[in-house]
C-alpha cells in the first residue's frame, strides 16, 4: 500500500510546504479592517483563496468562496489516491455544509443566500418533507435523525466508514485520526478557538510524519487544509462584520 500512496505523500508534503508561519499569521491577525488583511494576504501563499474578495465583500459571499475552496481541495486530493479510495475522500467535502444540513433536516428554514450556492441549492425548498428527502437521495446516512445532536457528524462517520476499502478495517492510523471527532472544539468546547486549532495541528502532523504513505496522508493534508481555511475565515469575516457594522452606523 505504501507504493501506492507514495504519490499523494509527495503532493501532500508540497501543499503543506506553503503553509504559513506562525510570524506570517501574527502579521495578518494584527491588521486593522478588511482591506489591510487582504493586501497582506495577497503577498502570501493563501493569495488565491481570496482573489474574489474586496474590502467591501459581505460575509454571505466569503462563506461561499471560502466553502468551495474546501471542495476544490479535496476535489484535487481525490485525485491523488487509487480509484477505492476516492468515494470515501470526496465524501469529505460534505463536511464543510454538515451545519446548514443540519439546520434544514431539524425543520429550520433556507436562508436567502442558500438558493445562490452550488452545493445547498438543491436543497433549499420549503418543504420539510421535501428537504428531507432530497438530502437522504443525495448524501445517504444524513437525514437519518439519530438524536444525537451532533450536526450531522454521526451519519456523516457512519457513511465515511462504509466508504473505506476493506483492506482499511483496523487501520490503527484511520482510527487514530477518527478519534479527533471527538476533541474539544470539534463538539463545541469552552476552550479557545486559537488553542483547539493548535492541538488538532499538532494531532494531524503527528500522524502525518509518523504513517507516511498510507491513506491517512490526505486525510492529514485536509484536515491541516481545513484547519487553515478556518483561520482564514476568522479573520476575513470578523473584519467583514465590523465593515458592515461601521457601514450601517455610518449610514
Amino acid at each position: 500500500m505504501a507504493v501506492e500512496f507514495s504519490y499523494a505523500q509527495a503532493r501532500a508534503q508540497a501543499r503543506q510546504g506553503d503553509r504559513l508561519s506562525a510570524d506570517t499569521w501574527g502579521l495578518l491577525e494584527s491588521s486593522v479592517g478588511l482591506a489591510q488583511f487582504l493586501h497582506l494576504l495577497r503577498g502570501t501563499a493563501l493569495a488565491s483563496r481570496v482573489e474574489h474578495f474586496s474590502a467591501t465583500t459581505s460575509p454571505h459571499v466569503i462563506e461561499r468562496f471560502l466553502r468551495l475552496e474546501w471542495h476544490r481541495e479535496v476535489d484535487l486530493a481525490k485525485r491523488w489516491v487509487p480509484a477505492r479510495w476516492r468515494a470515501a475522500v470526496a465524501w469529505t467535502a460534505w463536511l464543510a455544509e454538515l451545519p446548514a444540513i443540519s439546520h434544514l433536516l431539524q425543520g429550520g428554514a433556507a436562508p436567502a443566500w442558500m438558493n445562490e450556492d452550488p452545493f445547498l441549492s438543491p436543497f433549499a425548498a420549503e418543504d420539510a418533507d421535501i428537504v428531507r428527502s432530497a438530502i437522504e437521495e443525495a448524501l445517504p446516512g444524513l437525514g437519518a435523525d439519530d438524536g444525537s445532536g451532533d450536526d450531522g457528524r454521526a451519519g456523516w462517520l457512519r457513511h465515511w466508514r462504509q466508504l473505506w476499502p476493506d483492506e482499511a478495517a483496523g487501520d490503527p492510523a484511520l482510527a487514530d485520526l477518527v478519534s479527533l471527532l471527538g476533541r474539544p472544539g470539534i463538539v463545541g468546547d469552552a476552550k479557545g478557538v486559537d488553542d483547539w486549532r493548535r492541538d488538532l495541528e499538532l494531532h494531524a502532523l503527528r500522524i502525518l510524519h509518523g504513517r507516511r504513505e498510507q491513506p491517512v496522508t490526505v486525510y492529514c493534508h485536509l484536515l491541516l487544509s481545513a484547519l487553515e481555511l478556518h483561520r482564514l475565515r476568522q479573520g476575513l469575516l470578523q473584519r467583514a462584520l465590523f465593515n458592515d457594522l461601521d457601514r450601517g452606523a455610518a449610514a
